[in-house]
């Protein structure tokens, strides 16, 4: 694909709330749960993931289910790229590939689903951008499966992202690094993102104006791990709040939004600002 302006979506701003949920790995029955305890009402409410909807769960079939709906919009994880990289040759996958992915990153609900699913999952998938924007009453929020490269900017990500530069496109659904170096800096030129990827088992974890909200839902689904959740959370929450979730078993509602907006981040624009907002 030479035109690469599918990679980022822009989207006005919605009529009703807007949720962000952290990686669903195959945990739709949770998410299912989370919509219905907040009352979800899909006629005017949106539900924004940040990818990684497949593997290791047992209900990723329903991925395709939900993104029929045209109210839930996600962008690509790497999961998902693992998968259409496999069929990157045509309607057979690499055989060796295969084997590793269904053997280290639980890929074998494949295995069971019909020819012609898979194909319209696959297409699902290769439709899915690697960042989402849209307006809030707060300002502005992204959404992305890993990471803005390290001193980057939104806009500059953007137009990397589309220009098909692929060192950003591999930093937005691989790159750990803010993460690993607990990178408090934020990105500028957007006013809050939330990212996935990086499972977070004491709750979601805020890096600047970034919150990651993989918080290892299939973990904690599977028994692999006591604290792993599924977070859903209104995307105005305030970042206080996002440390009280509502609990319900194995799922955290962060509901209480506040109206404040959501500071410079936004609007900074220079480095000097940069160096203002983080001197040392």
């Amino acid at each position: 694909m030479s035109d690469w302006n599918w990679t980022v979506r822009e989207l006005p701003e919605g009529k009703g709330r807007d949720f962000c949920v952290g990686d669903i790995h195959g945990t739709f029955d949770l998410l299912r749960q989370a919509l219905q305890a907040v009352k979800f009402d899909p006629a005017v409410d949106r539900v924004f993931s940040v990818g990684d909807l497949i593997d290791r769960g047992p209900y990723s079939e329903d991925s395709l289910e939900f993104l029929s709906y045209p109210w839930f919009h996600a962008v690509r994880g790497n999961h998902e790229q693992m998968l259409l990289d496999l069929y990157a040759d045509g309607t057979t996958p690499e055989p060796a590939g295969l084997a590793f992915n269904v053997r280290n990153n639980g890929l074998g609900w494949w295995l069971d689903v019909p020819f012609e699913k898979q194909m319209a999952l696959l297409h699902a998938f290769s439709q899915l951008p690697f960042a989402l924007e849209f307006g809030t009453p707060r300002g502005t929020v992204g959404i992305l499966h890993a990471e803005v490269p390290q001193g980057m900017d939104w806009p500059t990500f953007k137009a990397k992202l589309r220009s098909g530069d692929q060192n950003t496109l591999q930093s937005a659904i691989w790159g750990r690094t803010r993460a690993k170096q607990n990178d408090q800096r934020g990105v500028l030129g957007v006013g809050r993102l939330f990212v996935g990827h990086t499972p977070q088992l004491e709750g979601p974890r805020r890096l600047g104006n970034i919150q990651i909200l993989d918080t290892a839902a299939v973990y904690g689904r599977e028994g692999r791990h006591e604290d792993g959740r599924l977070s859903l959370a209104d995307v105005m929450v305030g970042t206080r709040m996002l440390a009280t979730p509502r609990k319900l078993p194995l799922i955290d509602l962060h509901e209480e939004v506040s109206v404040v907006p959501f500071g410079a981040y936004a609007t900074a624009g220079s480095s000097g600002l940069l160096g203002r907002l983080f001197p040392g």
